[in-house]
């Protein structure tokens, strides 16, 4: 103070600077820490997210190797049952009443285990529990399956309710993957992708 009581301009002009890079040190170190808690966020984040992968592609294995079993059966069906059914494929959906007791007969086992093996493939894939990209690098399509047993499809799909009562939906699943497919094979070398469902 000055002897009249008042502030000097010089020690008040301190106290300012003072408080200026206080004030700026402050804001420094909290974007610091700020930046700290970012990182670790990122890190604790990236942990989690291989965790989960981990954790899915465990689920996903289990899944996987039942592909292997489905597809024998699948390979089976069209070697022995498909040749018995085709010519009399209409006959037996009526003898059967409809096409959802057909496709649940002894004469249509391995197919509609191969059915609800892509089917909830699909499935898994289409609400996100999966992703494609991992499914698409270990598991091929099995096109000429199910080009050779879509007659027997079309016949189910076409009857499922009774004769001549549609369930239209039969089958989406299966052909939203292999849409997937399809897009992705066209798309190389661009990573693997579905179309929106």
């Amino acid at each position: 103070m000055s002897a009249d009581g008042e502030h000097s301009p010089t020690r008040f002009a301190v106290w300012r600077n003072l408080v200026g890079i206080a004030t700026g040190l402050s804001v420094i170190v909290g974007v610091l820490i700020s930046m700290t808690q970012l990182v670790e966020w990122i890190n604790d984040s990236k942990r989690a997210n291989v965790a989960a992968r981990l954790d899915a592609f465990a689920h996903v294995e289990t899944f996987l190797q039942a592909d292997a079993a489905v597809r024998r059966r699948g390979r089976r069906f069209v070697k022995e049952g498909l040749p018995q059914i085709l010519p009399r494929l209409e006959t037996l959906v009526a003898q059967a009443g409809n096409g959802e007791d057909f496709y649940l007969s002894p004469a249509l086992e391995d197919f509609a285990a191969v059915h609800h093996h892509y089917e909830q493939m699909g499935a898994l894939v289409k609400l996100g529990y999966v992703e494609f990209a991992l499914i698409f690098e270990i598991v091929a399509y099995p096109d000429d399956y199910f080009r050779a047993v879509k007659p027997v499809r079309d016949a189910i799909a076409a009857h499922w309710k009774g004769m001549g009562q549609p369930l239209k939906d039969f089958g989406a699943n299966i052909a939203y993957l292999k849409s997937c497919y399809e897009k992705s094979r066209q798309a190389a070398p661009q990573p693997p992708s579905c179309p929106a469902p």
